[in-house]
């Protein structure tokens, strides 16, 4: 179900990026190279918190993800216990992604602003570990409305 043109593409980018480290340094991202799927994009700088919970920051919503989520988050603080925002759905699971390391696969549907149903499918990837720690999150996503 997952191999699609997005997902296939972010994790094939990822992985080479990585080559044998867990996880590609954020340095090595280089957005441009994937400019015809980029606006099915985001990306969060991701903060430690106290209580072992993580800071996330919408740094950059592309065109489409802006549409499915019916408004524009960019520069929005939450952590992963934060529910109330525009597809809340789509990072409940952002915990994960950071404490492991890894990336995350997902799929489901959530309401929007503009109370539209979205099914999506997802592709979350870790980048830039320092101090032990994940610095940046990329998330592609496919949708659709109804």
């Amino acid at each position: 179900m997952y191999d699609n043109r997005l997902t296939s593409r972010l994790t094939d980018y990822w992985n080479r990026l990585r080559k044998d480290s867990p996880v590609p340094k954020w340095e090595s991202f280089n957005a441009p190279a994937m400019e015809d799927i980029w606006k099915q994009c985001c990306k969060w700088s991701v903060d430690p918190a106290q209580n072992d919970n993580f800071i996330y920051t919408y740094q950059y919503v592309g065109e489409s993800v802006k549409e499915a989520l019916g408004a524009d988050p960019t520069g929005k603080v939450f952590t992963g216990q934060f529910q109330h925002l525009p597809g809340a759905r789509l990072v409940k699971r952002m915990d994960e992604c950071v404490k492991t390391q890894t990336l995350i696969f997902d799929e489901g549907q959530f309401p929007n602003e503009k109370h539209k149903i979205v099914k999506y499918r997802s592709c979350m990837l870790p980048f830039g570990i320092k101090e032990g720690k994940i610095t940046h999150v990329v998330l592609g996503l496919s949708w659709r409305a109804f």
